[in-house]
């Protein structure tokens, strides 16, 4: 098989399984490891992939801004939030982090809830602005253009003096060995002391951002109490994050 055919075959794999291992591919294509791991090493080399021990994984796309994301599966993310609204029904003080999808949670919020919202996305803000009942408590900080959200230290400080029974934690690439990781390092601090103050955990992600690693650390994928993704997600990769102690719901 010619270098090209191999770098093709290795791109579908960590696209299709969000992760590709040395010791799989050298058996799938039928050449020695050194010759893997130098195709990965030029793949990971232009920005296609991820290296790590033992194999690759897939890059997130991180450059792409709200609005665009907005419409991005549209749909999907409105019928994966139907399935997280029971849970906050529970909650008297919620934590709405930003993103498009956390942002389509907002505007399902039923109008029978009566309770807090806390949020450093003013785009989730606006979008309870008409709720009856959801008192509403916008995070200062840095606004951030291209994510939609307030960061910096302002905003962490003001997060640690709070406590949140539910936090509907922003996820942009998550990975059931590696955690959950993020594009700018002053995310990764604010998600993590969200993390901190915070009872439980959730998050919808929608199944292109499952097994995907971006640059900064938040936590361990343990972290999140419940994680509500597409039914179409292979059943290994859902076993993965359920042993981890995590509830999957689909």
């Amino acid at each position: 098989m010619l270098k090209k055919e191999r770098h093709i075959y290795i791109l579908d794999k960590v696209q299709s399984e969000g992760r590709a291992l040395v010791s799989e591919l050298t058996k799938e294509l039928k050449v020695k490891e050194d010759t893997i791991r130098k195709d990965m090493q030029e793949l990971s080399a232009n920005g296609l992939i991820k290296r790590v021990h033992g194999g690759a994984l897939s890059i997130v796309n991180d450059k792409v801004d709200f609005n665009t994301r907005i419409d991005q599966n549209a749909k999907v993310k409105e019928e994966l939030v139907k399935l997280a609204v029971p849970i906050l029904e529970k909650a008297d003080v919620l934590f709405i982090d930003g993103g498009t999808t956390n942002l389509k949670l907002a505007e399902k919020l039923p109008q029978s809830y009566k309770g807090r919202v806390l949020t450093n996305s003013p785009s989730v803000a606006f979008a309870l602005s008409n709720h009856p009942h959801v008192q509403i408590y916008v995070i200062g900080g840095e606004f951030n253009k291209n994510s939609h959200v307030n960061t910096g230290s302002f905003a962490i400080k003001e997060i640690e003096r709070i406590h949140v029974e539910l936090c509907v934690l922003g996820i942009s690439s998550i990975d059931s060995n590696l955690g959950i990781t993020v594009p700018l390092f002053e995310e990764s601090l604010l998600k993590s002391q969200l993390i901190k103050q915070s009872s439980q955990i959730l998050s919808v992600v929608t199944k292109e951002k499952l097994e995907k690693v971006s640059t900064f650390f938040v936590e361990k994928s343990n972290a999140l109490d419940y994680l509500i993704t597409e039914k179409s997600v292979p059943a290994n990769i859902i076993d993965a994050y359920k042993q981890n102690g995590i509830e999957v719901l689909q």
